[in-house]
């Protein structure tokens, strides 16, 4: 038997992109696929674009919460098998689902990661860095409990899932734009069960100018989604509390280069402190402070030469 797979889409005001998105889902190789393309409250053309697709897909159009709230939406709705994420601006190849379904059908794996390739608005393809992991099977659970986890995961459209799995992380919490978003699912996953990452690169990743993430040097929107990923991580999944301590201390670390102050920086973490153990707060303050240092010495040598 042939598993569904469910292709969930989110989009927010890509009405520019979406058809893309939702063209390549539907002429995936994998014939078992069921499309669900939740809008999250757009306020451009997204609407008229994705009702055009009519019955050949499953359009859910909600108020804006979000895209944690988008994936949510998706997940309640869809009933794969094997779950896809593609964000509304990306784009899958062909076989992009068939080669996720062979490599999850009848294996302990509960996730599938594989890289992706960027590409600038027009689809061209823009460089990018070799990965430091090989193909493979991957058993990353002991990393993300006692924080030494390496793995950078790709970002939305290359993460795949069981439903077993997402049953164990969904619904996640939500927040406003991208706080939380694929972090939250991604991290949270590594920690529960093996998977396979894969560094062919079977999706298109724009790189464009309304990107909030990838290539950005933004230590504002940064720092917002270390700290709210890292808070609400700890209190779902307590077994993640040294990792999600180390990307707290890199959220207030940015933070910090922002403008804050420390003591401004102490107030907002006050809560999160609050539910560390001592010798956890002793060594996220003292990161933190390492890493600001750093930071300031960084500048100085810049400011000399």
């Amino acid at each position: 038997m042939q598993p569904l797979v469910s292709i969930l889409i989110n989009n927010f005001n890509y009405g520019r992109f979406v058809a893309d998105a939702i063209d390549s889902a539907l002429k995936q190789s994998y014939p078992h696929c069921e499309i669900l393309v939740v809008d999250d409250g757009s306020t451009d053309n997204s609407r008229e674009v994705i009702s055009g697709y009519g019955t050949r897909i499953r359009a859910i159009f909600k108020s804006n919460g979000g895209q944690a709230s988008a994936f949510n939406s998706g997940f309640a709705n869809c009933v794969g098998e094997i779950i896809c994420l593609l964000d509304s601006d990306d784009v899958f190849l062909q076989h992009k689902v068939e080669k996720v379904v062979n490599a999850l059908r009848g294996h302990k794996q509960k996730w599938h990661f594989h890289r992706l390739h960027w590409t600038d608005a027009a689809l061209n393809p823009l460089l990018m860095p070799d990965s430091d992991y090989d193909s493979g099977d991957y058993d990353f659970r002991s990393e993300c409990r006692n924080g030494t986890l390496r793995f950078a995961p790709p970002s939305t459209s290359g993460l795949s899932f069981t439903r077993q799995i997402l049953e164990q992380v969904m619904p996640m919490p939500e927040s406003a734009g991208v706080t939380i978003s694929d972090n939250y699912l991604k991290y949270a996953v590594l920690a529960l069960a093996p998977g396979h990452f894969s560094t062919d690169q079977w999706a298109l990743q724009r790189i464009h100018d309304a990107n909030a993430y990838t290539l950005k040097d933004n230590p504002v929107v940064k720092a917002e989604i270390l700290l709210a990923t890292a808070a609400n991580l700890r209190a779902r999944f307590p077994i993640l509390r040294s990792f999600c301590n180390q990307m707290y201390a890199e959220g207030l670390r940015l933070r910090f280069r922002t403008g804050g102050s420390l003591s401004g920086l102490y107030r907002e973490a006050r809560a999160y402190l609050d539910a560390s153990t001592f010798s956890e707060r002793a060594t996220l303050i003292g990161r933190v402070a390492r890493r600001v240092s750093r930071d300031r010495l960084s500048q100085l040598h810049s400011e000399t030469r």
